[in-house]
């Protein structure tokens, strides 16, 4: 009995042409050319291996697959009709795929169906994008639509052979690529099948194997210790917020203190704290990083990062002797933990230091600034003798809410930042007369915005980034006496990146990082997931919103320009933390 003339072995070289098809296969040599095009084009503008352009190409042999599949529907169909609507799919599906790479290497982003109908009527705005090469595309897209091979039996089971092929394939690059390559598939058969099925994508999805080691090789450079290896000391000032500070943002004038001194050092007038709490803050300060949540991490920030390598670990190996000193308790919300994870010489709180732990408290549980600072004098007269540099982390309370006057005065803001910052300023003048600044450099930072609802005038004066704006003042020799710096500059990097200061033409912060503060509320983790990424470009005014679930980053309100550059960032950190987790946890 034979079989299906379609699967019949019998030789055709006797069949007509017409009467046994022809394979429009030339829309599929087109898509593969062209998606080589993109594949190289993306690969050097992301600076990834050969691998990675490897990948990038291979992602869109989904694609191909769907397009041969609708090449041997036209080339197997007997009716005209269906033969028509085969071939009318095969070059939408083309012409779709043209126009989508040039979007996505014009504006790193996908054409969407609904984008291509709201733009066909701003023809002008289109015909701007077309160069020399759109032209030449559209040119061999055109001409490739002319291209068909006789439907021989040869070349059915080529065909046949080779959709298995590329559906494999792409299926297998979809599944293994990281978040960052797999957003530039023309199609990627996971998304689609969760789409329809309506399955919510699993927010506890880790980092494979595979991401891992590709990340591995966009790590950010080493930590940058200052070549003259100078003395540090960092104050971080409870709730010092740029706004209050006339010399900072010309609105507020709480900090006259603050802005009397900035007349001796280098003042960053657009620099941003990464968290809005002084857990985050100080995370984002001491380990240098943005304090981003990773898969497998729980809720807690001090005992997650403590797990994780730090900048002020960089600088302990380096040599340099290393200690954190504040007037609070060690022990809240976990601090002692984290302090004890970064290995540094020496942490105290007010329980470990006999002048502070008899005081009197006044916020916070905690004895006055002042005692803080005589204890941080003593402290520095100690490590000077040892002729060793140090970094020195000062961390304060007094002007923690709710306000509270050290001495008896008025409860207010303006006495209690007036009352602190005469401490601060008293500090840096036994500095100055002490000799320090003659190898040593001192840094002036607040761990986060006042909790204070954001006023019209901040808003105003900031736009979006008004909650994550808190003045860093730098000073000591090499750094400009008296000079303003208006370069963008987030608390991850201040460490990190010190000596760079210096230089005003080297790029610091472009996009300050905002991680939403998470609380567990009614037994839920709310905004674990949460970012924000301010751009240098527009001064800040807009926030660009994300959400990092699993190994995944989503931009909720449109992917700008600089979103790769951020997206690398936040991959590499998150999956070299969750990587660190699993071999301390001996999971690796």
């Amino acid at each position: 009995m034979r079989g299906p003339r379609w699967l019949s072995y019998a030789p055709m070289k006797n069949t007509p042409i017409t009467e046994r098809g022809r394979l429009p296969l030339g829309p599929v040599l087109f898509v593969l050319a062209l998606a080589a095009y993109k594949a190289v084009t993306l690969a050097g503008s992301m600076m990834t291996p050969w691998q990675g352009l490897l990948e990038l190409w291979l992602l869109d042999f989904s694609y191909l697959a769907l397009l041969l599949a609708a090449a041997i529907c036209a080339a197997q169909a007997k009716n005209p009709w269906l033969r028509s609507l085969a071939l009318v799919a095969l070059w939408s599906l083309t012409a779709y795929y043209l126009v989508d790479s040039f979007v996505v290497l014009a504006l790193d982003q996908h054409a969407g169906l609904a984008d291509i109908e709201r733009y066909a009527a701003e023809w002008g705005v289109v015909a701007s994008f077309f160069d020399i090469h759109t032209l030449l595309a559209v040119a061999l897209c055109l001409l490739s639509c002319a291209l068909f091979f006789p439907f021989t039996r040869t070349v059915r089971r080529c065909s046949f052979g080779l959709l298995a092929l590329c559906l494999v394939t792409g299926i297998a690059a979809a599944s293994y690529s990281p978040g960052p390559l797999l957003r530039y598939a023309a199609l990627d058969p996971a998304a689609v099948v969760e789409r329809y099925l309506n399955a919510a994508p699993d927010e506890r999805t880790i980092y494979t194997d595979r991401q891992i080691a590709y990340y591995a090789h966009l790590q950010k450079p080493p930590v940058r210790v200052p070549v003259s290896r100078p003395d540090i000391v960092l104050v971080i000032v409870e709730s010092l917020s740029s706004i209050n500070s006339r010399k900072v943002s010309g609105v507020g004038d709480l900090l006259g203190h603050f802005d009397e001194m900035a007349g001796d050092g280098l003042l960053f007038r657009n620099f941003f704290a990464n968290h809005q709490a002084s857990e985050g803050g100080i995370i984002s300060l001491l380990s240098g990083v943005p304090p981003i949540h990773y898969p497998t991490a729980t809720q807690y920030m001090f005992d997650e990062f403590a797990r994780q390598p730090s900048v002020l670990g960089t600088f302990r190996h380096q040599g340099y002797y290393t200690e954190f000193l504040t007037n609070a308790e060690l022990s809240f919300i976990g601090l002692n933990r984290y302090l004890a994870g970064l290995g540094l010489d020496r942490s105290r709180g007010r329980d470990e230091v006999e002048s502070m732990r008899t005081a009197r408290r006044v916020v916070q549980d905690a004895p006055p600034d002042d005692l803080l600072y005589a204890q941080a004098l003593k402290t520095l007269r100690e490590l000077t003798a040892k002729r060793r540099p140090f970094l020195l982390v000062l961390a304060t309370t007094s002007t923690h809410l709710p306000y509270t006057n050290p001495v008896g005065g008025p409860d207010t803001a303006a006495a209690v930042w007036d009352w602190s910052l005469a401490q601060l300023e008293a500090f840096y003048g036994q500095l100055r007369t002490s000799g320090y600044f003659d190898h040593g450099i001192l840094l002036v930072t607040g761990d986060h915005r006042q909790m204070r609802p954001l006023s019209a005038k901040e808003t105003a004066r900031y736009g979006d980034s008004a909650r994550a704006r808190v003045p860093l003042l730098v000073i000591g020799r090499g750094y400009r006496r008296g000079g303003v710096d208006e370069r963008f500059f987030q608390q991850a990097d201040l460490l990190r990146d010190l000596d760079a200061i210096r230089d005003p033409r080297a790029e610091l912060s472009p996009h300050p990082i905002w991680v939403e503060r998470y609380n567990r509320i009614y037994g839920h983790i709310e905004l674990i997931d949460s970012l924000g990424v301010f751009d240098e470009a527009d001064g800040g005014r807009r926030e660009y919103h994300l959400k990092v679930p699993g190994n995944q980053v989503t931009w909720l309100d449109g992917r700008p320009a600089f979103a790769r550059a951020v997206e690398t960032e936040i991959q590499v950190q998150r999956s070299s933390h969750q990587l660190r987790r699993a071999r301390l946890a001996g999971a690796y």
